[in-house]
């Protein structure tokens, strides 16, 4: 296409954009205007008009449907939150605590890996319970400083050395994890072989709902007895 037809061409679009009662208003011209439909016959614009708008009404309704799965999906994940959050509110001992909490994440909640480290605390879990018992200051979560500083729920990939730190022997399957600060506490990791099961962006409202359940519990917790010697 020449210069001087493109030129033409962008002129027609912008006024009939401008005036789109134009064809309306010189039916005329539609007898002229006929476009080459996937059978091969000859369909009018405002067949053609009418067929998008059509595909336009299935997008949004498609889109619709997507978003009152999602609504249905949070409320359901809200109110099995709120049935663990009771569960967890009778049971004593920090221990029993992260036991059921494990037990409930790894079932419930289709958590596939988890990894739950404390600071500066000494808890005793049963042997399946991924609980980490660690000095705030030690080396190895050098890597992990600028989530805890920040003290916000980042979701998506992590690197071999982190995920090898987590996981262990376990972290070559894990695509995609949640990490959650948990205070000055700790911090909570869930892994998914699923890579697109937590990703950058995703919402962390139930992650950080959750966080803030285990924060208080430790707050609770008798410091005395709970907490290492410095």
């Amino acid at each position: 296409m020449s210069d001087k037809s493109r030129s033409m061409t962008e002129i027609v679009a912008k006024y009939l954009r401008k005036e789109p009662n134009f064809l309306l208003e010189h039916p005329e011209i539609l007898d002229q205007l006929n476009l080459p439909h996937e059978s091969g016959q000859a369909v009018s614009l405002i067949e053609k008009q009418v067929q998008r708008l059509r595909e336009q009404n299935r997008s949004l309704s498609r889109k619709l449907n997507q978003l009152v799965q999602v609504a249905t999906d949070n409320e359901a994940l809200m109110t099995r939150l709120h049935h663990l959050t009771l569960e967890l509110m009778v049971i004593e001992g920090l221990g029993p605590f992260f036991d059921h909490l494990s037990q409930a994440l790894l079932s419930e909640f289709k958590a596939d890996i988890l990894n739950i480290s404390l600071f500066d605390r000494d808890v005793e879990t049963q042997a399946k319970t991924p609980v980490l018992n660690l000095r705030r200051d030690d080396p190895e979560l050098k890597p992990f400083e600028e989530t805890l500083d920040k003290g916000e729920t980042i979701c998506g990939r992590l690197n071999r050395n982190k995920l090898d730190f987590l996981f262990g022997n376990r972290a070559q399957w894990v695509q995609s994890t949640a990490l959650v600060p948990l205070g000055k506490d700790g911090l909570l990791a869930i892994g998914s072989s699923d890579a697109a099961y937590f990703y950058p962006g995703m919402g962390t409202l139930f992650l950080d709902l959750l966080a803030t359940v285990i924060t208080r519990r430790l707050e609770l917790a008798e410091p005395s007895k709970q907490r290492r010697s410095a």
